[in-house]
């Protein structure tokens, strides 16, 4: 099976979804059985050549005048079935991404798209998306019950499927040697150690952390890059340089995915504080739950403290109770806590390879 995933943004490109396109594509790839490939934004050119899958960097910025190459690419690829993430930080506001299930189904080409966001993503361009059959995926539960009733309407040609995300960093074990390296180099031994990780968006409210944390016992370990061009990332980066965080706060910048992982493993809590609430189709959240760290964030669906995942879910924007939340369960590491939450990118794989065979049978019936 010749599979062709496309996504507006993919590494080196800075975009969740762009990442969880290259964790799937290398799971895929890792099967041994599918050949892989991905049609990317030409930003994504410097991405390091992978023994399990093929990349096209074709777009330019995703303007109508890259069809003729987008095109020519699937023609020459002859995928069995063509893949497409929905939304990414690539695709920006251009129409052209939200036609190509079109001009697919045109092609006779079996398509799928994963729907990373709840309705109403995308707004009206996600309409042609939306009346078009084939397969779809959605990383969040509950997701039909979510979508108004007119909107469930368009989708009524569709064959769905949830498949939740997976952790994006491998669950480490660190001994107490290296509990005590990685303590002295981010925060020392009299501080405790608040992580922050994931990318620097306004959606994150990272600026949250400086009214949850207190500077003189919590050290904040923000584990992103900031950029003092960005807007958002300005902001921080002001609240860092100035008193009383000058020197409680460490941001580690870029990090492979085993030092990320270490770092969780030995923070005190792990505070996500998401501005609109999160859940289970977080790689961040899922990162920081499979190192067993206590951790803080927000939900508009869940509350209060999950002993099983050792989670806390606090309304979104209520800095009095994460406040509290973080006073009563900072440091809190049970010995035996559920990976419930959690599945693993074979799995990931296998439900999609499992799925993609379904629409493949489907549309060699009509």
């Amino acid at each position: 099976m010749k599979i062709l995933l496309i996504s507006g943004s993919f590494p080196p490109m800075k975009c969740g979804v762009g990442d969880y396109t290259k964790f799937l594509a290398n799971a895929l790839g890792e099967r041994g059985d599918v050949s892989v490939a991905v049609l990317t934004d030409e930003k994504a050119r410097l991405n390091p050549p992978s023994a399990y899958f093929q990349v096209f960097p074709v777009a330019k910025g995703w303007k109508f005048s890259d069809m003729a190459p987008i095109l020519e690419t699937i023609r020459h690829f002859r995928p069995d079935i063509v893949h497409i993430q929905f939304p990414t930080q690539g695709y920006g506001r251009k129409k052209l991404p939200w036609l190509l299930s079109i001009f697919l189904a045109a092609m006779k080409i079996p398509t799928i798209q994963t729907w990373h966001e709840y309705y109403p993503l995308g707004g009206f361009m996600n309409i042609p998306n939306a009346i078009v059959g084939g397969g779809l995926i959605v990383v969040r539960p509950n997701y039909l019950e979510k979508m108004p009733s007119w909107f469930r309407w368009l989708n009524r040609k569709k064959h769905f499927r949830y498949i939740p995300n997976a952790s994006p960093l491998p669950s480490v074990s660190v001994n107490e040697e290296e509990r005590s390296a990685i303590r002295s180099n981010y925060a020392g031994q009299s501080k405790a150690l608040v992580a922050y990780f994931g990318f620097a968006y306004p959606e994150k409210n990272i600026e949250a952390l400086f009214e949850l944390c207190d500077p003189h016992r919590h050290q904040l370990v923000l584990v992103c890059d900031l950029n003092a061009s960005d807007k958002y990332h300005s902001v921080i980066l002001q609240k860092i340089r100035v008193e009383p965080w000058v020197k409680s706060v460490t941001v580690t910048g870029f990090l492979p995915a085993d030092e990320v992982a270490r770092i969780l493993a030995v923070a005190d809590v792990v505070v996500l504080p998401f501005r609109d609430g999160g859940g289970s189709w977080n790689t961040s959240l899922l990162g920081a739950i499979s190192q067993g760290t206590f951790v803080l964030t927000t939900s508009t669906e869940e509350r209060g403290y999950h002993p099983s995942q050792n989670i806390y879910f606090a309304q979104p924007g209520n800095i009095d109770e994460m406040k509290n939340a973080l006073e009563k369960y900072i440091g809190n590491r049970p010995i035996n806590n559920s990976q419930d939450y959690l599945k693993g990118w074979n799995f990931v794989s296998n439900e999609h390879v499992d799925f993609y065979k379904s629409i493949i049978a489907k549309s060699t019936q009509h």
